[in-house]
């Protein structure tokens, strides 16, 4: 979560992939797999990560990782539209499922209203309420509010979720707000950023999790992926838990649904030996999302950046990821979707040897979202 690209409202400039915006965080170059490293037991995941693969999640299952925790939401509007797919593939893969929600309140009014869109987003794919419900608490607007009041804010998002009955909750911050813009306290004991230039060892022991770097490549994954290195087992023993029978009840399953349920069933994500989860089937990628190595390796990224809000419409070409790898649909099939911009980045072809600008795009409502070359921007 990277202060950057954890928020889908604003972008990559500030982006901590796992949790994002204002901080003073310095990557480095790539990490790969040393003995010399923390550990990697859990990592986070986006919409940025949305073209990772059933069989990538694999990958992070057999190289270390225990659990992931997956943006759901984004203040009162927003919901990761991979949020399902993402869900199936780590269910699929053993691990242990959280969420996270990118805050923005700055009331205890929008951190209810915000809490509710959060308490949505999961409830749409999971009937389970035994999962930790992360709050992602970096956006540059809450550095502006006082302490007392943030932590009087983060209560009332709290309370709202303990009302919904999640009663597994969790901050996750930089380093250096805590105590000068938030506070842990024994229900949030922290998931806390900081990614020293030579990470070793473990950190923070207080807290649940430290998360120390967004640039990490696991074998075979060619994407920075964020990693965490956990403290305790209170990210462990969390799964789509569905207590009200919708596994075995869906009727639109796929059979490769319905033998990964199976799977699931005799695999337990709990350490607890009664407690095996029945998985909660949830939709696949839409049949129109494709993606294409090639395509991805074609490119190659100069810059990019934030930007201002700019209202456009299209119906000429298609969204894609970054790295133009998936592509999530053709604009035609939205002809009246306005498309909001928040920002731009430009992409070296080098089939053709030129250059493109490709901006960044949500629909108003949340439910879409891309990058779309200028050019089809009107």
């Amino acid at each position: 979560m990277k202060i950057n690209r954890k928020s889908g409202l604003a972008i990559l400039g500030l982006v901590a992939g796992g949790i994002l915006m204002g901080s003073s965080i310095n990557a480095n170059a790539a990490l790969y797999p040393s003995s010399n490293l923390p550990k990697t037991d859990m990592v986070d995941v986006s919409s940025w990560q949305g073209n990772l693969t059933a069989a990538d999640y694999q990958t992070l299952a057999s190289n270390g990782v225990k659990a992931v925790t997956i943006k759901a939401s984004e203040g009162t509007g927003y919901a990761n539209p991979y949020l399902s797919q993402q869900v199936q593939y780590a269910q699929q893969a053993g691990l242990s499922i959280n969420f996270y929600h990118f805050a923005h309140f700055t009331s205890t009014d929008q951190a209810q209203a915000e809490a509710q869109n959060f308490i949505n987003a999961v409830k749409s794919v999971t009937s389970s309420t035994n999962v930790v419900m992360v709050t992602d608490f970096e956006s540059s607007e809450l550095a502006q509010v006082s302490k007392a009041d943030n932590d009087a804010n983060l209560a009332a998002f709290d309370a709202a979720l303990n009302q919904a009955g999640y009663n597994k909750t969790d901050l996750y911050t930089m380093a250096s707000w805590l105590g000068v813009h938030v506070d842990t306290n024994a229900t949030n004991a922290g998931w806390i950023a900081d990614y020293p230039n030579q990470p070793s060892g473990s950190k923070y022991p207080n807290a649940n999790a430290w998360q120390w770097a967004s640039d990490y490549r696991f074998p075979s994954i060619n994407q920075n992926l964020d990693v965490s290195s956990m403290n305790n087992d209170y990210y462990l023993n969390s799964g789509t838990v569905n207590t009200s029978g919708a596994a075995t009840s869906s009727s639109s399953s796929s059979s490769s649904a319905t033998s990964s349920s199976s799977a699931s069933n005799t695999t337990p994500t709990s350490t607890h030996a009664s407690k095996k989860p029945q998985v909660v089937l949830v939709p696949g990628p839409s049949a129109g999302k494709q993606y294409s190595a090639s395509r991805s390796a074609s490119v190659k990224l100069v810059w990019r950046k934030n930007m201002g809000r700019h209202y456009y419409t299209t119906t000429k070409g298609a969204r894609y990821s970054k790295h133009l790898g998936t592509r999530y649909g053709y604009n035609s099939a939205l002809p009246n979707v306005t498309w909001v911009t928040d920002a731009h980045e430009k992409l070296y072809k080098k089939n053709s040897g030129h250059y493109a600008i490709y901006y960044h795009v949500k629909s108003t409502t949340g439910n879409h979202g891309g990058w779309i070359w200028r050019g089809y921007l009107k």
